[in-house]
């Protein structure tokens, strides 16, 4: 899956049926060498339904290559939740901040 950055951290990539799907590159954290992508979908929020799959942020493993960003699934279970451990710990340590302030 091969993505190309452009205009104010928003992406556009296909899904796995074939359908553009529009995200914003919310933030790029690094563990153990490597860049992750944290993406959420621009498209698709429902406020009455935050439950719903589309409405959470997505993690991909982030390379670049040349010009380009390409933006790959994780398909390892191990490095998926180690990397979403990372990303709730960082979260919470910045809410924990937020509400000493």
């Amino acid at each position: 899956m091969s993505d190309n950055l452009y205009d104010d951290n928003i992406i556009e990539t296909v899904d796995e049926h074939g359908q553009h799907v529009k995200f914003e590159l919310v933030d790029i954290v690094e563990v153990d060498e490597t860049e992750y992508g944290l993406l959420y979908p621009v498209e698709g929020f429902d406020p009455e339904h935050p439950e719903k799959p589309g409405d959470k942020v997505i993690i991909m493993r982030l390379k670049k290559d040349g010009e380009d960003f390409i933006f790959e699934k994780i398909e390892d279970d191990q490095e998926f939740d180690k990397v979403a451990d990372y990303v709730a710990e960082i979260t919470e340590a910045e809410l924990s901040e937020d509400s000493e302030n």
